[in-house]
């Protein structure tokens, strides 16, 4: 996060999101502890949403390598005056 900050990827603003994305993570550890103890359709289920929705969130604050491509060429279409 402190590089993010340092690049202007994320802001006070964006803090939220940041916290929904560490839940969303956090969630998916709980839910692979208890699904480790036997399978439950529905705790399944729980932890796929909880991948999809970090994974998007990681895609919006540039932690997956695709979106952090996305940045980096935004970032230098800036620099040259693009944007």
């Amino acid at each position: 996060m402190p590089r993010l900050i340092e690049d202007r990827i994320i802001t006070r603003a964006d803090l939220h999101g940041v916290e929904d994305y560490c839940i969303a993570t956090g969630r998916i550890r709980e839910l692979e502890a208890l699904l480790a103890t036997g399978f439950d359709p529905k705790l399944f289920s729980a932890q796929n949403r909880a991948m999809q929705t970090a994974r998007l969130l990681a895609a919006e604050f540039g932690l997956s390598p695709m979106s952090r491509t996305r940045i980096s060429s935004g970032a230098a279409d800036e620099e040259e005056g693009f944007l």
